[in-house]
C-alpha cells in the first residue's frame, strides 16, 4: 500500500521547472512524495519506507494520476 503527500510549492515552473510528468509549464507547482508500507523484520510492525518510491514536481492532476494503488 502506498501513501502520498501532495503540497503546493506556491511557485511556478519559473522556479521548479516544467512538470515531471507531462513536461509542460506549471502555474502552481505541486510536490508529491510517495512512501510504501512494509513489514519491519526487526519490530514485526508495519512501517513506511521511501525505498523504490518516487518524488515528483508538477501539475496537481498529473501527480494524482501518477499515484499507484
Amino acid at each position: 500500500m502506498y501513501k502520498y503527500n501532495l503540497t503546493s510549492t506556491n511557485e511556478s515552473s519559473h522556479k521548479y521547472g516544467n512538470c515531471d510528468i507531462c513536461g509542460n509549464y506549471v502555474t502552481e507547482v505541486f510536490r508529491q512524495t510517495e512512501e510504501r508500507e512494509y513489514l519491519n523484520p526487526v519490530t514485526k510492525q508495519m512501517s513506511l519506507t521511501k525505498n523504490n518510491c518516487y518524488d515528483y514536481f508538477g501539475h496537481e492532476e498529473c501527480l494524482k494520476n501518477k499515484q499507484r494503488n
